[in-house]
């Protein structure tokens, strides 16, 4: 007996046909059963009222932001996450190894697919998977309008982000556990190795030892940016390859304050400005999430093979030494 997968859908997403989804579930209507979503709440409480009813897998249509939601209905149950990555960065579906809207690779996984589970970390009970960002990556975010994303799509990070590798950047400090506090102007946390889409942020992540790694990176303006595309040059920032103005570190939880207003995002969205004499608190969640894997990660895609490129690792060196000098 053929059974379809209830899929969490959001009809009005320009992102379905931006994607071609629309037109490949047209081509695989006997895998799905489609329900429709009206809200990021509204999705996250059919999430959890499908769990309850005991599928054993709910899929999502989405980027980031609305596997997110999706997985805040799930956390804890047994009923695992399949993803249709149809976003515009698909970070978390990248480091699941499904990619960036490969949704055969995608639906392969919901059907015979391993069960993995995953660490859930929240921002002040706000849970996110792939990675959250305090100071200039979130305010980037928070000013990215709705129409320059439809038109420009993951160029809006750059055009935006010269406007805001401008401005000035307060000072955050985080506490781990145990008191010790670290300074800079912007906090990474990576449930995983990648940021941004395909790019390695951190080189020894994963999304199931109990951690959060940290890049703290301690410049004003552009430097900041130049300390992120350095990591990301180097497939991942470790402690022998970063400069000293990042700090590395990992932990289960702590806690982050600011000398002024600080933005911050989840999961590439917007998610909120921490006021001075507020905190964010950090933490793990003793739940997990189940989620469909592929039995054969994606090759590695054209960014990966350029980055390994010899003239791509002689540019590298000059930033490096740019960068001393």
């Amino acid at each position: 007996m053929h059974l379809t997968v209830p899929l969490l859908i959001n009809p009005k997403a320009g992102s379905l046909f931006r994607s071609g989804l629309k037109v490949w579930l047209d081509e695989h209507r006997n895998d799905f059963t489609l329900v429709p979503t009206s809200s990021a709440e509204d999705l996250t409480a059919k999430a959890r009222q499908l769990a309850e009813a005991g599928e054993p897998v709910v899929a999502a249509a989405g980027g980031d932001g609305t596997l997110m939601n999706a997985a805040q209905g799930l956390a804890g149950t047994d009923t695992a996450l399949g993803i249709l990555p149809c976003g515009t960065m698909n970070v978390f579906a990248r480091e699941l190894g499904i990619g960036s809207r490969r949704f055969d690779v995608a639906l392969d996984a919901i059907k015979t697919g391993p069960r993995h589970k995953i660490d859930l970390f929240t921002v002040n009970d706000r849970p996110f998977l792939q990675m959250a960002g305090f100071g200039p990556d979130a305010r980037i975010v928070k000013l990215i309008t709705p129409r320059l994303k439809k038109l420009t799509g993951a160029a809006s990070h750059v055009i935006v982000g010269c406007k805001v590798a401008l401005e000035h950047h307060p000072i955050i400090t985080v506490t781990l556990p145990g008191g010790k506090e670290i300074r800079g102007t912007q906090v990474i946390l990576g449930n995983g190795k990648r940021y941004g889409g395909e790019a390695h942020l951190f080189a020894n992540a994963r999304y199931d030892d109990g951690l959060l790694d940290a890049a703290i990176i301690h410049q004003e303006s552009m430097p900041i940016l130049f300390e992120i595309l350095d990591c990301m040059c180097h497939r991942g920032a470790t402690s022998s390859n970063v400069s000293q103005f990042t700090k590395l570190c990992s932990f289960e939880s702590c806690e982050i304050t600011a000398e002024g207003k600080l933005d911050y995002q989840l999961d590439g969205d917007y998610a909120g400005t921490i006021l001075p004499g507020e905190k964010a608190i950090i933490r793990r969640l003793p739940e997990k999430l189940k989620v469909c894997v592929p039995r054969v990660p994606v090759p590695n895609t054209p960014f990966e093979k350029f980055m390994a490129h010899p003239m791509v690792e002689a540019w590298r060196t000059l930033i490096r030494r740019a960068k001393e000098f």
